[in-house]
């Protein structure tokens, strides 16, 4: 898998794979709760907002982003890999390139929530160095120090 940074052309492709994404955990996709991916390459223009893709023979199969929160703290946001593409270790790999672009614009701290019925999302993050936080009634928030 070969990851870069979201162009304009791949935006649709790339909403696609998180929608893909939302219909496989709730059978059904609500346009309104994700505004941040009508217009992916506006929304993430990679000045504090970033957007990348991981493709095989040029199809997306995998996105992750992150949000600036603060001077040192982002947010990792739309990881999303194709179900074909599962268990392969490229969450892992997307997660990494995540957390090497936010320590590269300085940040010390990641955050993140997911929802709390996703067992094997939660798995998957405390297995990659995320520390659980809290809940609410729908979702769970982590967070992990980026070392230098």
């Amino acid at each position: 898998m070969i990851i870069t940074p979201i162009e304009v052309h791949q935006s649709e492709q790339a909403k696609e794979v998180i929608l893909s994404g939302f219909l496989e955990r709730f059978g059904f996709i609500d346009h309104a709760l994700n505004p941040d991916i009508h217009d992916i390459s506006t929304e993430y223009d990679g000045t504090q907002h970033h957007f990348f893709v991981g493709k095989e023979n040029e199809n997306i199969i995998c996105t992750g982003a992150i949000r600036k929160k603060s001077e040192d703290t982002y947010e990792i946001v739309r990881m999303s890999v194709l179900a074909p593409y599962r268990k392969r270790g490229l969450g892992r790999i997307m997660l990494e390139n995540l957390q090497d672009k936010a320590r590269s614009l300085g940040a010390r701290r990641l955050v993140l929530e997911t929802n709390k019925q996703w067992a094997d999302a939660i798995t998957f993050y405390k297995n990659n160095g995320f520390i659980y936080m809290e809940e609410d009634d729908v979702s769970c928030y982590f967070e992990k120090e980026i070392p230098l």
